[in-house]
């Protein structure tokens, strides 16, 4: 994760040095645009660099759940800039269209930008890897942005083409607006990801039955009920009654305890899970949610 981050700050500086350059040379709004995106890629993988940073920190006596949450403030604060950067970039594609102009030297801007591609898909390839195999959010934000500026630098590279070899000049402030039109689209997905952690959302039904699964195959488990989920960062936090035979022992309990948490932590590792034991047939107030969740 944190090999992750270092690349994702190295990409972003390097690529800014290089469309500033290009857009100072060729004066190109959809330029601009990729500019614009690529110096807010900057503070957004500083954020996710400090977000992981954080985030991978134990508990302490204050954050005995760990930092995990940390990653969804900081993809929270990634659709913020993405939005922001769209909103600036429709506004300058607005004014030019208003007030055409003429580009310079749109070759020299065209390769820069293709350049600029080939970088951001090796990162993004390496981001993709740590997200699959860390399960990180704050990194798959991260990948996300980088995937909307693999199409923002197609986009650029289409405008300044048409633009050098018809005359068009109208393209390349409209490519930008439909630039700024996707970037300011793709924030919502990683704003609606990253408020599914601070807000304590339940984890995917797929993984809550797969977790139901692995504790009711136990042969002394005879019941299970009020299971609980949400996100904690690169990790699950579970909870969930079990019903055992009432002559059970502590001993014993604890022993099969042990062995689902054992099973559930190795389906879903870095899980933190906390069981409760309860008798079978002994009356409680059960969670109203749980049947609704079946249902």
């Amino acid at each position: 994760m944190r090999s992750a981050t270092y690349a994702s700050v190295g990409v972003a500086l390097c690529l800014v040095m290089a469309k500033t350059w290009a857009w100072r040379a060729t004066d190109s709004v959809s330029v601009l645009s990729s500019l614009a995106d690529s110096a807010l890629d900057v503070l957004a993988s500083l954020l996710t660099f400090m977000a992981v940073r954080f985030s991978l920190s134990p508990p302490d006596l204050e954050h005995r759940f760990g930092h995990g949450k940390a990653e969804g403030l900081a993809a929270l604060l990634q659709a913020i800039i993405i939005g922001a950067s769209g909103i600036f970039v429709g506004v300058e594609a607005v004014q030019r269209l208003l007030s055409p102009d003429t580009l310079h030297r749109p070759v020299a801007g065209m390769l820069v930008i293709m350049a600029s591609t080939a970088i951001t898909l090796a990162l993004l390839s390496w981001q993709r890897y740590v997200s699959r195999e860390t399960g990180s959010v704050a990194i798959a934000a991260d990948a996300l942005h980088y995937k909307t500026d693999l199409f923002v630098n197609l986009s650029v590279v289409a405008a300044v083409g048409i633009v050098a070899f018809t005359g068009l000049g109208w393209v390349d402030p409209l490519a930008g607006l439909g630039v700024a039109a996707y970037l300011a689209w793709g924030s919502r997905s990683i704003a609606a990801r990253s408020l599914d952690i601070l807000l304590d959302r339940e984890i995917p039904d797929a993984d809550r039955d797969r977790i139901r699964e692995l504790a009711t195959r136990h042969p002394r488990v005879l019941g299970f009920h009020d299971l609980r989920t949400r996100h904690g960062g690169a990790g699950y936090h579970v909870q969930f009654h079990l019903e055992l035979n009432a002559e059970t022992s502590l001993v014993e309990t604890h022993r099969i305890l042990d062995e689902v948490e054992s099973w559930i932590e190795e389906a879903y590792p870095g899980c933190e899970i906390i069981i409760h034991p309860d008798p079978l047939g002994y009356e409680e107030r059960r969670d109203r949610f749980e049947e609704a969740m079946l249902d």
